[in-house]
């Protein structure tokens, strides 16, 4: 259960253009599976024309012998044209591997199948692990890195699609989850996910949304991403000294294509934080339009996220491995809060390299153009 969390897929083929064809436009996907570990499949979902929705598919990840098992790789596939889909889990996630069938449902308040994520019961209990927004998307973890996870495990694949076509699309997603053996695991992987809630962008004004995230432990960074929404020009992650409190003046990672984030991932030992360094965030959004932008949940909105992977985690190994044996339920709980969520700090008031005063940021032309965009990459194997 716990574990990564960052990037999607896509496919279909091409759209049809016959204007007379009112037909549904098939755009889904599917790829080979994993030759250990699993692969979970949405249910087909017809997306009216010229409309937006957030489906809920509430899916379960089948008990294969082992409880507890590890992750090391992910890969997703999702219609083409998805704005995103992230996987989420909860605390309801894991009852089925510890209580009776069901418990994790009847926990959730739902069964397996679709909804619109409005109407999902607990929403506001669940904790993204896999936030996603390319099209096709792989995550690889250093070896000896990984995630736990148990089975059965029920999860929420939140998939938000803005149709903008004239006829209706049934679309749907895949997520690929590779295992490896325990004794190849030596550390665990962790989560961070944070976002700015209260951002707003007033009409007609440009501003650089910014926040940094510091960690309390020495860790290594496996790789990182963010996730914007089409206001945004880039975004941008630099290095945060916590000894002198300054920001690097350069990014080390900038995505100027806000549909396709890259997540950046790093070779062992090449991306290290000590405690009390960070990564400082920024987005670089222009609001063109009558109202405000506000974090509303809606593709009209504006997000600015910063995603990462970082490694070890609080929990050893031995920790984790003592916890599931032990059926103990309240520490997974524990185990879930401390290796998935937001940063350890999140500061607002550091002092980045980007002019943040409102008469520097109407004369500065371009906060974006000096930088490289960032490619995604991947780790290789041995």
């Amino acid at each position: 259960m716990l574990g990564l969390w960052l990037a999607v897929a896509c496919g279909g083929g091409d759209q049809p253009t016959d204007p007379v064809d009112t037909g549904v436009i098939d755009l889904t996907v599917q790829m080979d599976a994993p030759t250990q570990g699993h692969q979970l499949v949405t249910p087909t979902y017809e997306v009216a024309p010229n409309s937006e929705v957030d489906v809920c598919s509430i899916v379960k990840l089948e008990g294969t012998g082992e409880t507890l098992q590890w992750v090391s790789r992910m890969e997703s596939l999702v219609s083409q044209d998805t704005h995103h889909m992230n996987v989420l889990i909860g605390q309801f996630s894991f009852l089925d591997a510890f209580l009776e069938e069901g418990a994790a449902e009847a926990a959730l308040g739902a069964d397996i199948g679709q909804m619109l994520c409005s109407e999902l019961p607990i929403m506001e209990q669940a904790f993204p692990i896999f936030p996603s927004q390319r099209e096709n998307q792989e995550i690889t973890l250093p070896d000896g890195v990984a995630a736990p996870l148990t089975a059965p495990l029920l999860l929420v694949f939140s998939h938000h699609y803005v149709n903008t076509q004239d006829r209706a699309v049934a679309i749907n997603a895949v997520l690929n989850v590779e295992t490896v053996d325990a004794e190849e695991v030596s550390q665990v992987a962790g989560l961070i996910f944070d976002d700015i809630g209260d951002l707003e962008v007033e009409s007609g004004t440009r501003q650089v949304l910014k926040r940094t995230c510091v960690v309390e432990r020495d860790v290594s960074l496996a790789l990182v991403s963010t996730h914007t929404h089409n206001w945004t020009e880039c975004a941008t992650l630099n290095l945060y000294d916590g000894a002198s409190e300054t920001v690097e003046s350069d990014p080390f990672f900038m995505n100027k294509r806000w549909d396709q984030p890259p997540i950046l991932h790093f070779e062992p030992g090449s991306m290290e934080l000590a405690a009390g360094d960070g990564v400082h965030w920024a987005c670089h959004t222009t609001n063109p339009t009558d109202l405000p932008l506000t974090n509303d949940g809606t593709a009209d909105g504006e997000m600015c996220v910063f995603a990462a992977v970082s490694y070890p985690s609080s929990w050893s190994v031995d920790d984790v491995e003592q916890t599931v044996a032990n059926g103990d339920v309240a520490g997974l709980a524990s185990l879930m809060t401390e290796v998935m969520g937001p940063c350890d700090t999140t500061l607002e008031d550091v002092e980045g390299p980007w002019p943040t005063d409102a008469e520097d940021l109407a004369s500065a032309t371009d906060t974006c153009g000096a930088w490289d965009q960032t490619e995604s990459n991947t780790l290789d194997s041995d």
